[in-house]
């Protein structure tokens, strides 16, 4: 979408430096001057205009509307309100890219579409200082996709499905770092983990197709020292592992009722 924004400043650029300074082809111009003559001002039919660029003004002469095709194949059409301020832009690129953006009253980009040459497609909203605030995508491959940003157009939250049939949630800190995470996946099982500031998960909470449901609880370098889970054939049980994650303490009770509380040496 990078082309489609380059394309959107370009024209932006443009209707500043030239204050929209485009006129129609001299041969338009001189079919509207004869029919005017036998025509009220500013009444004309035409079957057919051909032309690179044209304006349209309002009552007072100010350029409102404004379209333009570049040489090297991009075009785009411009709106400006009675200020004079650019409101809307529509551009396409020579490699297929298209896009549109609405502006505020202070020129602040606050929602682009965009349609990229590749498949994929995508909505921004913009808060008004013009930073992006939220995004949604589909991909060529198959996904989609929904992104959170805050003030600082960091992503916090991010919402995605794949084509493999996986769908997740994260949710991002400050720093961009992940520490929360929900998925789930095509074969049926789903999960959820917490991670801290260094990105190593510290918990985590599953459920299997099997009808398995797990969680454990890792410690700062990552091993696992506390499972408990409870299994497809009614057994539930709870193990406290050394920092060599070695189990040592064990807790449960089977599907027949019988209750054990197993330990083990270091060995």
């Amino acid at each position: 979408m990078d082309t489609i924004n380059d394309q959107i400043r370009e024209l932006q650029n443009s209707v500043r430096r030239q204050r929209l300074a485009i006129v129609v082809l001299a041969g338009v111009l001189t079919s509207v001057a004869l029919i005017g003559a036998v025509r009220p001002v500013g009444d004309a039919t035409f079957d057919t205009v051909t032309c690179k660029a044209w304006k349209v003004v309002d009552k007072d002469g100010n350029p409102r509307i404004a379209a333009r095709a570049i040489e090297d194949g991009d075009a785009g059409v411009t709106w400006l309100d009675r200020e004079g301020k650019l409101r809307i832009v529509a551009a396409m690129k020579a490699n297929g890219d298209a896009g549109m953006t609405w502006l505020d009253q202070d020129e602040k980009g606050r929602l682009r579409v965009a349609a990229d040459a590749d498949g994929s497609a995508a909505v921004t909203w913009a808060d008004r200082n013009g930073k992006s605030r939220l995004v949604a995508a589909t991909f060529a491959n198959g996904g989609a996709g929904v992104t959170w940003l805050d003030p600082n157009e960091k992503t916090r939250i991010e919402a995605a499905t794949n084509p493999n049939g996986k769908a997740d949630v994260r949710w991002f800190d400050s720093d961009g770092k992940v520490r929360i995470g929900v998925a789930t996946i095509s074969e049926g099982m789903a999960s959820v983990a917490w991670f801290d500031k260094d990105g190593i998960g510290r918990i985590l909470a599953s459920t299997h197709p099997d009808g398995q449901a797990r969680m454990s609880w890792r410690d700062k370098d990552g091993k696992e020292r506390i499972n408990a889970g409870t299994s497809p054939f009614g057994d539930a049980s709870v193990w406290w592992s050394d920092k060599d994650e070695k189990e040592r303490i064990g807790a449960g009770v089977s599907s027949d009722g019988t209750v054990f509380l197993p330990t083990k040496d270091e060995k």
